[in-house]
């Protein structure tokens, strides 16, 4: 693999995009927000006690082609005619796996609306980071589609992760922090709209064939996610927002 530098970035909690509720809801496993009062209480809670912990990091190259193989058509797709491709690694912290290990046995529905916000908040970073670049494709991880999830080897070995930002990734493809992303996308220049886009922002689920994914974009058919409306005060098995 050729080398390439290899930058970071390093945010605040408080610069991250505003909480999305609704997002946080529906990583949680609920199609709509709830409307019983306890299960808004809990979240109001969490969100008050749990909004700010995350410790936002990006390690990112910046590449004049594809810095490693790769049989993926959907991602091809997505990077074509792109005059550069941007491959990152984000990462909101270890601290949501801390507290998301704290509340497993004792309060299982605190867990699984921490193992959501951990979800919303990585995805709102990447939704940041991708922002500052001008002529952005929409972007594409491993596991997504039909880019294999093997490719997390290619990212890791590309980006350096753990040393530059923290991120390991153990015999499984598993990341830790468990609340960390890594993805591409792609910088044509000269093809920009209105708000810096040349594709659609984050993930485009019409793009990937997972019709099973539980956290298929709302936009999409509901018929296609198996997401269940479920109250958190039910105490679910909080097993959601990986």
């Amino acid at each position: 693999m050729s080398s390439f530098n290899i930058d970071v970035r390093q945010y605040d909690a408080s610069g991250l995009p505003s909480i999305d509720v609704k997002e946080v809801w529906r990583y949680s496993g609920c199609r709509s927000i709830p409307e019983d009062q306890p299960s808004l209480d809990l979240m109001d809670s969490m969100l008050k006690e749990y909004g700010s912990i995350a410790r936002p990091r990006v390690c990112f190259a910046r590449c004049d082609r594809m810095p490693f193989e790769t049989d993926s058509k959907g991602l091809a797709r997505v990077i074509s005619g792109s005059d550069e491709v941007i491959v990152f690694a984000a990462t909101v912290g270890i601290e949501f796996d801390r507290v998301i290990n704290r509340f497993k046995k004792v309060a299982p529905s605190k867990a699984l609306i921490l193992q959501a916000l951990g979800a919303e908040r990585v995805e709102a970073l990447c939704d940041l980071f991708c922002s500052e670049f001008e002529g952005r494709t929409s972007r594409y991880s491993p596991g997504y589609g039909d880019l294999p999830l093997t490719t997390q080897r290619d990212v890791f070995a590309l980006l350096q992760c753990e040393s530059k930002i923290g991120i390991s990734l153990n015999e499984s493809l598993l990341m830790t922090p468990s609340k960390s992303v890594t993805a591409i996308f792609g910088i044509r220049h000269g093809d920009v709209n209105k708000d810096g886009a040349s594709g659609v922002r984050g993930h485009n689920c019409a793009e990937c064939g997972l019709l099973e994914c539980e956290f298929r974009d709302g936009s999409e058919n509901r018929d296609s996610s198996p997401a269940s409306d479920v109250s958190p005060n039910s105490e679910p098995s909080p097993n959601g927002g990986d």
